[in-house]
């Protein structure tokens, strides 16, 4: 690698899929997508909710609506927003975003499902995330609350087809194979787990299938399994020795697999992997770019459309130390926690994996939450009351 090679400059993970050599240095990053319905209303009509504070948006075509929910939110926080109609791309594609601001995006998957009202027109808007790091607490939880507060000063509504999503990555780095390959393996297990966290209505969702349904490796039945095992290699038989405990076949096939981009396409859905996408996402290592490449993140689907900061931040501690657990833990760690989930069976819950990932604060946050489910299902405060827009937050 001497001489005439020192001076071409490094691939770029948006421009190939590339594999780290060591991921271990160096904080996480992630984003977040807000997902949310907004009424419009329409020119000439009175307003249907006189007692509401917040004034209505009146739609007088698409484009102008987009300005009036800047202009609202902008005034709302100091946090500069961007359309994104006006994305940057990542250079030479255009369809790889340069996620460097919050952008204000449509969302055409959500869905108004209450009775409607003649004088509205809803529309589904979503919020995306500047990139920002883990190691950054202050910083991210003020961004996140600043934007939840700044959309709650209009008339927004959620639903069960509004979600949250986090994207967890490394910044301009990607993942090692092994990370890659330990992080789909605990994936795979606690997924069902994982769900249980979240509003029942997330399990329906047809965004956010389970890995058994959404994806190849789950279609693959034993006798598969079996027949791919044989073809293993004796370095992959040494990895998956050191780090998968022997009843788990479905995960050695994960651990077997030659390249980011084969093990990616045992997660997904081998036909339409960006419409059938299981409750976390690999579809952003896939090729993409006009060479290539992508962002290289992990795309959490679980969490049902929530603007409270509270309930989000939680949710994003979680997902930061699921990938951390697997990019940081050595093979005896790694394989003792997949032995307690394969071993405990039903008895082995989301909340030990909590705190197993020693989120102790989550591991309390999440109890409460799923209790509070068996007495109500409303997605904001009031909605079970007739409260038709999420309240505004003190």
């Amino acid at each position: 690698m001497d001489g005439e090679f020192t001076d071409m400059p490094p691939v770029s993970k948006y421009d190939e899929i590339i594999e780290s050599p060591d991921d271990s240095s160096g904080p996480l990053t992630f984003g977040i997508e807000l997902e949310f319905l907004l009424p419009l209303l329409k020119k000439g009509a009175s307003d249907p909710n006189p007692d509401e504070k917040r004034p209505p948006h009146i739609f007088v075509g698409y484009e102008n609506i987009d300005r009036q929910i800047l202009d609202t939110l902008e005034g709302a926080c100091d946090i500069p927003f961007r359309l994104s109609s006006h994305d940057i791309f990542r250079e030479p594609h255009d369809n790889v975003v340069l996620y460097d601001k919050w952008r204000l995006t449509n969302d055409n998957s959500v869905r108004f499902r209450k009775v409607r009202l003649e004088e509205y027109l809803w529309i589904g808007k979503e919020i995306t995330s500047e990139v920002m790091r883990a190691d950054e607490p202050a910083v991210y939880v003020k961004r996140i609350t600043d934007v939840c507060h700044a959309i709650l000063q209009a008339r927004v509504h959620l639903n069960e087809t509004t979600s949250v999503h986090v994207h967890v990555g490394r910044g301009e780095e990607s993942f090692s194979l092994l990370t890659m390959k330990k992080f789909a393996s605990l994936i795979f297990l606690v997924d069902e787990m994982l769900m249980k966290l979240h509003h029942p209505c997330r399990k329906d969702s047809f965004h956010c299938g389970p890995f058994s349904q959404t994806s190849v490796l789950g279609t693959l039945g034993a006798p598969e399994l079996m027949e791919g095992s044989r073809q293993f290699n004796e370095a992959q038989k040494q990895q998956i020795h050191q780090f998968v405990p022997k009843t788990s076949p479905s995960v050695k096939a994960l651990q077997a697999s030659g390249s980011i981009e084969e093990l990616i396409n045992l997660m997904c859905n081998v036909r339409q992997p960006e419409i059938y996408r299981g409750s976390v996402g690999f579809t952003r290592f896939l090729p993409a770019g006009k060479t290539g490449g992508n962002t290289h993140t992990f795309e959490f689907r679980q969490m049902a459309g929530c603007l409270d900061p509270g309930p989000i931040i939680h949710w994003v501690r979680v997902c930061l130390a699921l990938v951390d657990f697997a990019r940081l833990s050595d093979a005896k760690t790694f394989k003792d926690l997949l032995e307690k989930i394969l071993n405990g069976g039903s008895t082995f819950t989301a909340f030990d994996l909590l705190l197993e990932l020693k989120l102790v604060e989550e591991e309390r946050y999440f109890r409460s939450s799923v209790e509070g489910y068996k007495n109500s299902l409303d997605f904001y405060v009031g909605e079970s009351s007739g409260g038709l827009f999420v309240p505004q937050s003190e």
